[in-house]
């Protein structure tokens, strides 16, 4: 049995990880399929891709313990440096990336879900980075995405407690995009995916280019990088095509 399903529907992908019996737990295998699932969605040229965990009680419970407990000090390392690989995919796609997360998103999980460009949970959903409770701490990004995405104060209590937390206790800290209910979760998502996919795809390549290097530089090189982006999109045929038609709409 296949540890990743990849379906299309149109423009739109499907990535499910395909482990129910260990709660879908990342392990080498899992995480190497998903770098090759990504990036045949790359060359796929979809507009919007959606990441979920098979079955209801988790997206991805973490990475895989079992095989974790076998590794030694350089294996680990290694295992870390494949996980980010994983992230960075997730992060850099040309394309909207959705989590949608049904059920528990811990460790890697959660890693997995904050290297995406929104994250829709289900409102029984629990998430956290509990792994400095097994004596470690998130190796896949956790540390650098957490803190960006809630800020530092609300990422040291997370990751330093260990705390696991509620989809609600997630939006309010504005971790998550959405709570919807888990028979509406994918739907929702899908709903969201295809309304940024009628969007010109260059446009969204950029915008997300922008917003996700901006988080690394000062406003001024932030500033050009913009200016220079949107001079890009400029000089499509989609461009003119959505101006002129806007123009027409309005005369």
């Amino acid at each position: 049995m296949a540890e990743i399903n990849f379906q299309k529907n149109g423009q739109i992908g499907i990535l499910t990880i395909n482990r129910p019996k260990s709660l879908n737990a990342l392990n080498r295998s899992t995480l190497n399929e998903l770098l090759t699932c990504l990036a045949q969605a790359c060359n796929e040229k979809l507009r919007a891709l959606i990441l979920t965990g098979e079955g209801e009680k988790a997206f991805i419970a973490g990475a895989d313990i079992k095989e974790m407990q076998q590794m030694g000090h350089l294996e680990m390392q290694e295992f870390c440096e494949l996980g980010q690989s994983v992230t960075l995919a997730l992060e850099r796609a040309p394309f909207l990336t959705i989590a949608a997360v049904n059920g528990y998103a811990l460790g890697g999980g959660l890693e997995m879900a904050l290297a995406c460009d929104f994250i829709y949970a289900s409102d029984s959903s629990k998430m956290g980075l509990p792994e400095v409770t097994l004596g470690i701490i998130p190796g896949f990004g956790g540390t650098q995405r957490l803190l960006r995405a809630v800020g530092t104060r609300q990422a040291k209590e997370l990751i330093l407690t260990g705390k696991i937390m509620t989809a609600q206790k997630a939006l309010e800290i504005g971790l998550v995009n959405k709570i919807c209910p888990p028979a509406t979760l994918l739907k929702d998502c899908l709903e969201v995916a295809q309304t940024v996919a009628e969007n010109p795809s260059l446009a969204v390549k950029q915008a997300k280019k922008a917003l996700n290097s901006g988080s690394e530089m000062g406003l001024l090189e932030g500033l050009e990088l913009e200016k220079n982006m949107c001079a890009v999109c400029f000089a499509t045929p989609e461009r003119e095509e959505k101006m002129t038609a806007f123009a027409n709409k309005n005369k």
